[in-house]
């Protein structure tokens, strides 16, 4: 083959290539994927793991979220948790108070349910708490 037409085919291959590139940034760009916000009380299986919020509440010391989790012993229960509110993203407080989770809280082994209270700090308005497990992710609103 001469140089020429290996020119052009690298030139036609560029091309193509780029119209693919702008095709599937368009395709991105119009999908509308929706997060699905769960009403409190409900549960959701999240990987190996049964979740449900069944409140959230306004207290002095900030937001007052009570879970109930169960599924896989020895799992410590404040990981992965998040809020969603004010436009941030904020972890739960891992400090010792009575009723309420700390650091050292697991799943027990005999697979019961833990009641737990998880505390956040107070934000104006909450859009949602979320908890993630196994590349998945439920969202619990007011």
């Amino acid at each position: 083959m001469k140089t020429r037409t290996l020119l052009l085919l690298s030139v036609g291959c560029g091309l193509l290539i780029l119209l693919a590139g702008g095709f599937k940034l368009f395709q991105v760009a119009t999908d509308r994927t929706e997060a699905e916000v769960l009403v409190l009380g409900t549960s959701a299986t999240i990987g190996d793991m049964t979740v449900t919020v069944s409140s959230i509440e306004v207290t002095p010391d900030g937001l007052a979220v009570s879970v109930k989790m169960f599924g896989v012993a020895g799992e410590p229960v404040i990981e992965d948790w998040r809020l969603l509110g004010d436009g941030q993203v904020l972890e739960p407080s891992k400090t010792v108070a009575a009723g309420v989770c700390d650091a050292s809280s697991v799943i027990p082994p005999d697979n019961a349910p833990v009641f737990c209270i998880l505390r956040f700090p107070l934000v104006k308005t909450v859009q949602a708490v979320a908890y993630t497990r196994a590349g998945e992710q439920r969202q619990w609103g007011p």
